[in-house]
């Protein structure tokens, strides 16, 4: 990606869009619900609940069938980091878990421009989840076929990220 062409796409995105308030449901998706949206979701659900914020989180797949098990790389990431994904079941994603939520993360932008194609009515509640990090929007790349350092990286961009979300609902003051 072209870093001008980044910083163009989310001003441009940003500028329309505007923070859910309040949020009590936020869906992660990704490709396959098997490496980054449960990563996300696992982490989203830590903080959430360490921070008393009364929010509901899901994840899904885009490309997936129901009930694989999370890739044994991301459960080792995620129990390094606390976390357990050994009960973690994929899902795909479906029309119910979109109307519920208040807030959609996408991993990609290729996976928003689904997203919007597949359920236009949900446009303002779609973000990137690295849009919540830092302005250059970089996508959370997909460990699948990577090293565990890879699926560290990852997680790491994926903590960074739900870190400054959690924080901007904690400061909106209208969680609770």
């Amino acid at each position: 990606m072209n870093g001008a062409f980044d910083q163009w796409r989310y001003r441009s995105l940003v500028n329309r869009q505007a923070f859910p308030s309040p949020v009590r449901a936020i869906l992660v998706v990704c490709k396959g619900n098997i490496c980054r949206s449960p990563l996300a979701e696992a982490y989203l659900k830590h903080q959430v609940e360490k921070h008393g914020l009364p929010i509901v989180i899901e994840s899904a797949g885009l490309d997936t069938s129901f009930g694989k098990t999370a890739h044994p790389l991301a459960q080792l990431v995620g129990t390094q980091g606390g976390l357990l994904l050994s009960q973690h079941a994929t899902q795909q994603l479906h029309k119910e878990q979109v109307e519920r939520a208040d807030m959609i993360l996408v991993m990609e932008w290729r996976q928003r421009r689904r997203m919007l194609k597949l359920y236009p009515q949900a446009k303002q509640k779609v973000f990137l989840l690295r849009q919540f990090y830092d302005q250059s929007v970089r996508e959370v790349a997909d460990p699948y076929s990577g090293t565990l350092e890879d699926f560290q990286t990852c997680f790491a961009m994926i903590k960074q990220a739900c870190d400054v979300l959690v924080m901007q609902m904690l400061s909106s003051g209208k969680q609770r």
